[in-house]
């Protein structure tokens, strides 16, 4: 018997509800016949089957699908071409290449089907053009592995419905073993499942460790509802693809802001696959991360599993951790980097817009050196991740320690948690969570609020006079920023690492700042210096980093923007300092000037900074509501200067506050 009468006789004579599997060579053929089987439709099988001349384009789940899917297909080459292409080559499975080939054959007399997990990159273009039909492929359900085992296992066994969802073509036949039960080959197909989930949450922790989308911050929650929202009306067949609202972020956002978690939470959500993979774990895999195919090949295969798992399950979530190192910016390169890196920027920006049913989720830490052609209309919208506020860790503490701290009070954890300061992020919860349980196991007790402010804000060692100089000086920076129209966000004086206290301020910076702006915010960053001088007779060591700040604020005012005597542009202020001479002078006098200002308005607010001093040195936090709520409290009298420490000089160990006040 020929191959074409073969093939005919086992695929396309059969009748459609036919539940015997051919009897190819092995479990490779069978699989790929029978999954074949199960997509092609009866009209098009009975036109094969009378010879008419066809053109077909066949998806498969991934590139390893390609090659015995096309073994099922062959026929006799007079009767059917068969182009398998699964991108390994870029000359041959190319668009461009063998349009004239799929012409010259279809003209003949010869049917043509192509085979490929992505056609539009890898299938000849003209194919795509004459296609009378699409085929998708899918990963075996219950029923044909049902009908392998019986072929090729012993006895029966219960076979989950997606036991196969997300496994490759190579993984599922070697579940397949001689002579084994067939419950071995469930177990098999168990084990390599379970070890792929393990490893698309590796970035996340356990799969079981997933918080909820209410334990996001209140921005992601509504992105993640909105994305979940447009998903549901999509997989209901009431919306296309392409009429998803935002179906690919880039998060960008410091380290520990809860970016991959956004993924795992908008996945469990929904109930759709997670598929995680960062660019680091693709170069480990290839095992040569100097070759430019390495990254290529795994970015393809893992969006190859993600559209797989997306027509299985109705949608899919890809999470691509490290997102700047697979899509660098091309523009911030030289020729060489730029010459090496456009092709895999190309595969990836090419990769952005296919994904229907696939919801991407982009992270990075430096956002600003992804490639700008990633984040235009149609591939990813950029979302800004800042840290959460306090009432967003207290719901992720609550989810983490479950009862733990059920006796503590709502207002008390949020009170503790705002010890913190306004950088801590869902990662710092979650070492929390780790650390008062600890703590409890520890100790062989329930776990309490005073274990959780000894790891927010451990015990301050600074000596009462190091602590006075702290609360003061922010105290100074709290009401030069009211003074000056601003809103305080937060001020603390919890030591973090160099910085012993930070202030923060909300305001609308101006875009195009004039002098009496730049001086006015040089005046903000003195203002803790003059506090210190004015309430308790000396400045300290702690203003090194606002001294800096003014200074290159002045300097650059004067030697770069015009803003001084002379209109002359200098490339480097800062730098010129050390031998332009006018240049020093002019700063210099304006450091004066200014500063003389901050400790004029210091004086006339001083019963306002000693009581914003006061309730530092008490709760070391308060909040923007805090401060306003103390200075519109009348003032009362005490006997005299809190810890003696009115008028103490502290000596050069003191590092002081460090000021980063921001005017954001």
């Amino acid at each position: 018997m020929s191959k074409l009468s073969h093939l005919r006789d086992d695929l396309f004579d059969r009748p459609d509800d036919d539940d015997d599997v051919p009897a190819p060579s092995g479990v490779a053929d069978a699989l790929a016949g029978a999954c074949l089987g199960a997509a092609l439709p009866a009209d098009l099988r009975r036109r094969i089957r009378r010879g008419d001349t066809v053109a077909v384009v066949v998806q498969v789940p991934g590139a390893d699908w390609c090659d015995p899917i096309a073994r099922a297909l062959r026929k006799d080459p007079h009767q059917l071409v068969c182009l398998p292409r699964d991108g390994s080559s870029r000359r041959d499975h190319d668009p461009a290449h063998g349009n004239d080939g799929v012409a010259a054959d279809l003209a003949g007399g010869r049917s043509v089907v192509g085979v490929s997990q992505d056609p539009q990159r890898f299938l000849p273009s003209a194919l795509l053009s004459a296609a009378d039909a699409r085929v998708t492929v899918m990963a075996p359900g219950a029923a044909i592995l049902r009908r392998l085992m019986r072929k090729f296992a012993r006895g029966k066994a219960d076979v989950p419905d997606d036991i196969a969802l997300g496994l490759s073509f190579a993984e599922i036949v070697c579940a397949f073993r001689p002579g084994a039960a067939a419950r071995d080959v469930v177990a098999n197909l168990m084990r390599a499942a379970d070890a792929k989930k393990a490893a698309t949450v590796s970035a996340i922790g356990d799969a079981d460790d997933i918080p909820p989308i209410d334990c996001l911050p209140a921005d992601l929650r509504r992105l993640a509802q909105d994305i979940a929202s447009g998903v549901a009306d999509y997989r209901a067949g009431r919306i296309r693809w392409r009429d998803v609202r935002t179906p690919g972020v880039l998060l960008a956002g410091p380290p520990g802001a809860g970016k991959t978690t956004f993924a795992a939470s908008l996945a469990r959500a929904m109930d759709v696959p997670l598929i995680v993979d960062s660019c680091g774990r693709m170069f480990a895999r290839g095992g040569d991360a100097g070759h430019l195919g390495t990254i290529a090949r795994a970015m393809q295969d893992i969006c190859d599993a993600a559209r797989s798992a997306a027509v299985a399950a109705g949608a899919c979530v890809l999470c691509i951790d490290e997102f700047e190192a697979a899509c660098p910016d091309r523009a911030s390169m030289d020729r060489r980097g730029r010459d090496f890196w456009t092709p895999i920027v190309t595969l990836v920006l090419t990769l952005l817009e296919d994904h229907a049913g696939v919801i991407v989720v982009a992270a990075s830490n430096f956002a600003d050196a992804v490639d700008a052609a990633a984040v235009r209309p149609g591939r990813l919208t950029r979302i800004d991740v800042a840290p959460p506020g306090a009432d967003t860790l207290a719901r992720i503490l609550h989810w983490r320690l479950g009862d733990a701290l059920s006796g503590v009070s709502d207002a008390d954890l949020v009170a503790t948690i705002r010890l913190a300061g306004p950088g801590a992020t869902p990662a710092h919860a979650a070492h929390w969570a780790r650390d008062v349980l600890h703590a409890a196991r520890a100790a062989r007790r329930d776990a309490g609020l005073d274990d959780l402010l000894r790891v927010v804000a451990p015990p301050d060692h600074r000596s009462p006079a190091d602590r006075r100089v702290a609360a003061v000086h922010e105290a100074g920076h709290c009401v030069a920023y009211l003074d000056a129209g601003l809103t305080i966000a937060s001020t603390s004086i919890v030591a973090r690492g160099d910085a012993g206290g930070e202030t923060r301020a909300a305001g609308r910076r101006p875009e195009f700042p004039t002098r009496a702006d730049l001086d006015a915010g040089v005046a903000l960053l003195l203002a803790g210096r003059a506090a210190e001088e004015v309430v308790l007779g000396a400045a300290s060591t702690g203003a090194v980093v606002d001294l800096a700040m003014a200074t290159r604020a002045l300097a650059d005012g004067h030697g770069a923007h015009g803003l001084g005597d002379t209109l002359r542009h200098r490339p480097d202020p800062a730098g010129s300092l050390a031998f332009d001479h006018g240049l020093r002078a002019a700063v210099e006098a304006d450091l004066a000037r200014l500063h003389a200002r901050a400790k004029d308005l210091m004086r006339q607010r001083r019963a306002d900074v000693e009581r914003i001093a006061d309730a530092l040195l008490d709760r070391r936090f308060l909040t923007g509501d805090d401060v306003a709520a103390l200075l519109a409290t009348p003032p009362v009298r005490s006997g005299g200067p809190k810890d003696g420490a009115k008028n103490a000089k502290p000596g050069p160990k003191v590092r002081g506050p460090n000021i980063r006040g921001r005017n954001s």
